[in-house]
């Protein structure tokens, strides 16, 4: 029978925390301007204010947006100082270490420390966290408080049978999750308990004063929550039913879906797969942690399959009790399967040696030859900063160095280090050359600030921005969030208020239908944006207009 070398739990942990630091390092978080999504919710908190419940974008509401994150991130950046994409990472990235700490203890409690390594390695380095956790989006926090209320549903109330603290303690970390990730996350926590046999076989547990409350809890931060959301149906005109299943790519994502989740689990997907042999669920010591565990595992896989549009993000709901249940899993795996998974330990090693080539290429590589494996829309000048050159060469060590380890202690060292060390030499690579190279997108940034100098230059002020209107030219978010200026979104020109301004400034890809104002386009003529006409009117309060408004 295989059984792996034991490992100090004091070392393992250092290296968790190592590898955890390589990964989600500043020189990952802060470099970039805003990304994609980013965007969004950097407006979202730049505007959010406690004295409206709603979350406005450019001052208009935002249907199924929730409060919770941009309403943190908000407070942060105002007290810290920060910029807003440092801090948009910052609360993702301490969402990822609360949820990998939660993790280890979860799995530790009833399996061991080697369960809880396992588990918070697989939560903080599959490819998954790797690609999305070091992006600001609130899906890694609501996913903590989900698996929060999971954990403390099965602790203080399946084992414990404290119902009267388990019910107040889930119904607090639903409310918390509902009001950052929505009613996914609600969704998410009650529909596997209805495959849970022994919880619905008793009604004593649904009879008592707690669970009322708990109850009552979850149901009135629903009701507050739409009829904010019915409010803001009526102001923008728009529908609460979600026509996801008639968009013509629901199909292919539909099918793609099971082949793509071990692509988003790699290299974990490897013993992943280790909590549902049959063979191993027969001698597990802990049947109900883990049966509870894989039927949440189960029924939130089924459920995001079915959904349609759901964000890659969405999986950070699976991954933690996955990763809890490999965790517990781990010892019964290894010892029966271990020699065969054993064979695979040479891939890290062919790994090692892959990175060191792929850093190689990018620090010296010909443009040309890069251009035909990769789709590059930047130019390769980000290899001329100064320490550029000093990073590739430590990155290049070492992974050498990890690589010639696991060459030589092959036979010693575990299969879950053997995993971690391939996601972390994955991390080193897309943190020195792909983060680099992204790094040099400052279309944003340079959209914006060309609108500040131009306005600043009209008015003389430098200090200070007027308010900018804007319509007709689509979302613009993180171009217009780099003015630094407060951005107000109209459906037309005509709805320009009539105030005692004699000068307004108004973006648009068309001519501003309104004669009450005298319009000149500040941009050069015909100036392109992404493919699209983009411009900037100042407008005069024409003279018949200002005597009329006396």
């Amino acid at each position: 029978m295989y059984r792996e070398t034991p490992i100090s739990s004091w070392f393992g942990a250092l290296l968790i925390t190592g590898a955890f630091m390589l990964i989600y390092g500043a020189w990952v978080l802060f470099p970039r301007e805003l990304f994609r999504q980013e965007c969004v919710y950097a407006v979202q908190a730049l505007e959010y204010t406690l004295k409206s419940p709603l979350v406005t974008m450019h001052e208009t509401p935002v249907r199924n947006a929730y409060p919770l994150y941009p309403a943190l991130c908000s407070l942060i950046y105002r007290l810290s100082g920060l910029s807003m994409e440092m801090v948009l990472r910052l609360v993702t990235v301490f969402f990822v270490a609360a949820g990998t700490v939660l993790v280890y203890f979860s799995a530790a409690i009833g399996n061991g420390k080697r369960s809880g390594l396992v588990g918070a390695a697989m939560y903080c380095s599959s490819l998954l966290m790797l690609d999305k956790g070091v992006s600001g989006a609130p899906q890694t926090m609501s996913a903590f408080w989900l698996l929060a209320a999971q954990i403390f549903f099965f602790y203080f109330g399946l084992r414990r049978g404290k119902w009267n603290l388990a019910w107040p303690l889930c119904a607090l970390m639903l409310m918390t999750g509902f009001f950052t990730g929505g009613f996914l996350v609600i969704v998410l926590f009650f529909i596997p308990l209805f495959f849970l046999r022994r919880l619905l076989s008793s009604k004593a547990k649904y009879r008592n004063f707690d669970f009322l409350i708990a109850a009552a809890m979850v149901l009135l931060g629903c009701i507050v929550r739409y009829a904010v959301q019915w409010r803001i149906e009526r102001v923008t005109g728009g529908t609460l039913f979600f026509r996801g299943f008639t968009d013509p790519d629901y199909l292919g994502e539909f099918l793609l879906y099971w082949l793509r989740l071990p692509v988003r689990l790699l290299p974990w997907s490897f013993i992943a797969w280790i909590p549902f042999c049959a063979a191993l669920q027969r001698i597990d010591t802990k049947p109900l942690f883990s049966k509870f565990l894989r039927i949440h595992v189960c029924v939130i896989a089924a459920v995001l399959w079915l959904i349609p549009k759901v964000d890659s993000r969405e999986l950070f709901y699976l991954l933690g009790p996955l990763s809890i249940l490999c965790g517990a899993y781990y010892e019964l795996g290894m010892r029966r399967f271990g020699e065969k998974i054993r064979k695979l330990a040479p891939a890290a090693e062919y790994m090692a040696l892959a990175v060191i080539v792929m850093l190689a290429i990018g620090l010296w590589g010909d443009e040309k030859l890069l251009s035909k494996c990769l789709s590059l829309d930047l130019t390769l000048n980000f290899r001329n900063a100064p320490d550029t050159f000093a990073a590739v060469v430590a990155s290049m060590a070492g992974v050498l160095g990890v690589g010639i380890l696991l060459r030589w202690q092959r036979p010693r060292i575990p299969v879950w280090i053997l995993l971690l060390s391939t996601s972390l030499m994955g991390a080193v690579f897309y943190g020195t050359i792909m983060l680099r190279y992204q790094a040099q997108d400052k279309y944003k940034g340079n959209f914006g600030k060309q609108i500040r100098k131009i306005i600043t230059a009209d008015t003389g002020d430098r200090k200070q921005l007027p308010v900018i209107y804007k319509t007709s030219t689509g979302n613009l978010y993180g171009e217009l969030f780099y003015t630094g200026a407060r951005i107000i979104q109209l459906p037309s020109a005509d709805h320009l208020p009539d105030s005692s301004s004699k000068v307004v400034y108004l973006i648009s890809s068309e001519f501003p239908q309104n004669p009450k104002w005298s319009w000149t386009n500040l941009m050069p003529e015909n100036f392109l944006y992404q493919e699209k006409r983009v411009m900037l009117w100042r407008g005069k309060r024409n003279f018949q207009e200002k005597f009329n408004t006396r």
